[in-house]
């Protein structure tokens, strides 16, 4: 499988709910970015299986992806850039958000080493917000 189809497996996976299998396609020392604004639980750092598992078990729990569309896949050799759209309802308070996103994958001897997750977050954190009483 090339660096491509590897990054394409990802998003197959997720989409089906198999997330035991992706950290199989990452080295042991995976490091995922996620970038956006404190109001966002799960942005941070994630290293490892049992960050990949962390970050799951907090997304889990606060939203349900509805559609998670990859339009576009930049080869750039040990770089990966794949470019969407995604959908997404709170659970809490059925708020729902669409947001575009870029993630560049890093790769090492064939497996992913690097995740950095770059999304539009302003949508998602008025989504979470939606609801809340003023603090």
């Amino acid at each position: 499988m090339n660096n491509v189809e590897t990054v394409r497996r990802v998003y197959d996976l997720f989409s089906t709910g198999d997330l035991e299998e992706i950290p199989d396609l990452a080295t042991e020392d995976f490091t995922w970015e996620y970038c956006g604004p404190p109001e966002l639980p799960w942005a941070g750092t994630y290293v490892g299986r049992s960050g990949i598992d962390r970050f799951f078990g907090i997304v889990q729990d606060l939203i349900e992806v509805e559609h998670l569309e990859p339009t576009e896949f930049i080869n750039g050799g040990e770089r990966v850039v794949a470019l969407g759209i995604s959908r997404a309802r709170v659970l809490a308070t059925g708020a729902r958000y669409q947001t575009t996103w870029a993630n560049i994958f890093s790769f090492r001897d064939g497996r992913i080493c690097r995740l950095l997750d770059l999304y539009e977050t302003a949508s998602v954190v008025a989504a979470l917000r939606a609801g809340r009483s003023p603090e």
